[in-house]
Order: C-alpha cells, then sequence, then structure tokens
C-alpha cells in the first residue's frame, strides 16, 4: 500500500516538473506574455484574462504533444474540461466589450486596444493548435 502511495507520489512530483520545464525548446519559438498592465476597462480585462488562460493550457499541451510526452487521458480530460470553461467565460465577456470601449476616455481605449490583439495572437495559436490535433493535417487524412 505504501509503495503504491510513493509512486503515484513519483507521478505527480513528474508531472509538475514537465509542467515547469523552460518551454523555450518547444513548439514555439517565443511564448506570447499577457500584457503588463490593464486597460482599467473590466470587461476587456476579463477577456483578456480568460484567453491567456486558455493559451497558456493550449501552449503547455502543444509543448507537450511536440516533445513527444505522452500526455495521460486523465490529464488530457481536465485540460479539456478547463479550456471549455474559459471559452464560455470569453464568450460570456465578448458583448460588453465594444460598447465599454467606447465609454471610456482615449488613453482606457488605447491600453484596451493593446490588450485586445495581444489576447488576438494567443487566441489565433490556440486556433491553429486545436484545429491541428482535432482535424488532424493532410498528411494525416491521406493516410487514412
Amino acid at each position: 500500500m505504501k509503495t503504491k502511495l510513493n509512486i503515484q507520489c513519483y507521478i505527480a512530483i513528474g508531472v509538475i516538473i514537465i509542467f515547469l520545464l523552460p518551454m523555450s525548446s518547444w513548439s514555439q519559438d517565443k511564448r506570447i506574455k499577457p500584457p503588463k498592465r490593464k486597460s482599467k476597462i473590466t470587461s476587456v480585462d476579463k477577456f483578456v484574462k480568460h484567453s491567456f488562460e486558455l493559451y497558456h493550457k493550449v501552449f503547455v499541451y502543444d509543448s507537450l504533444v511536440k516533445a513527444g510526452v505522452e500526455v495521460p487521458a486523465e490529464i488530457e480530460d481536465e485540460l479539456m474540461e478547463r479550456a471549455e470553461k474559459d471559452v464560455d467565460s470569453l464568450w460570456q465577456e465578448v458583448p460588453d466589450i465594444a460598447e465599454d470601449i467606447s465609454d471610456a476616455p482615449f488613453m482606457r481605449q488605447a491600453k484596451a486596444t493593446f490588450n485586445l490583439n495581444r489576447s488576438k495572437k494567443a487566441l489565433k495559436f490556440c486556433m491553429l493548435s486545436v484545429k491541428a490535433y482535432f482535424m488532424g493535417t493532410e498528411d494525416e487524412e491521406d493516410d487514412n
């Protein structure tokens, strides 16, 4: 019983180490960083926050797959559930963004636009990665 607990502990530590390794050698050359300053427009800041939470999950998964690490099914399922929650959170923020930006002062509009552009890059990476993994590539389709 104790050895089973030790094995589970080692597996958990191994998974944590994998997620904390420097990711400079994996898939994307440079990781997109979230904006340093908030725009002080609540809906935009929430949208950017949820975008980068989703980006982080997709980036980690993409990095593990490209590094050749086999992702356990439990972790993959948990990542998918959390990603679905982040996407739902994004959709809840979208309707308010345009109105909130138009009502804000010019400098806040500029910061909000900058932050939204950063999140757009992160979401584009997410979209391309998810499409590649779930739709497959043309080479995989030709083999079937």
